[in-house]
């Protein structure tokens, strides 16, 4: 059996969402909004009304194995300029400086 079929979870998008914001982005976005409804169902992150997912870019760059940190720092920083991604800090010690993502849906509506 070939290793390049689906025995893993595969990152899907959508291809409206990728025309939309573009594709990259529609990766980064689709798996942030996956890690929320993992955060929502287990009752977990909430913080001013929003559902919370967080990580450091290494920690994404595990996610996406085929982009570097630095084009993964990028990609999302262009998200938050967008106003897609909200950033925030809500980690228990002030050093710890690991960024909490959420989405803005509105934005990324149809």
């Amino acid at each position: 059996m070939s290793k390049l079929l689906l025995d893993t979870y595969p990152l899907v998008v959508i291809p409206e969402l990728a025309v939309k914001i573009g594709l990259h982005e529609a990766i980064i976005v689709q798996q942030m909004h996956y890690w929320l409804k993992i955060n929502e169902a287990a009752g977990r992150n909430l913080e001013d009304g929003r559902y919370w997912t967080f990580g450091t870019y290494e920690d994404w760059q595990k996610q996406f194995p085929f982009w570097c940190e630095k084009t993964i720092f990028n990609l999302i920083q262009k998200l938050e300029k967008q106003g897609i991604v909200i950033s925030g800090n809500y980690n228990g010690i002030s050093i710890d400086r690991t960024k909490w993502y959420t989405l803005d849906y509105n934005k990324i509506s149809i």
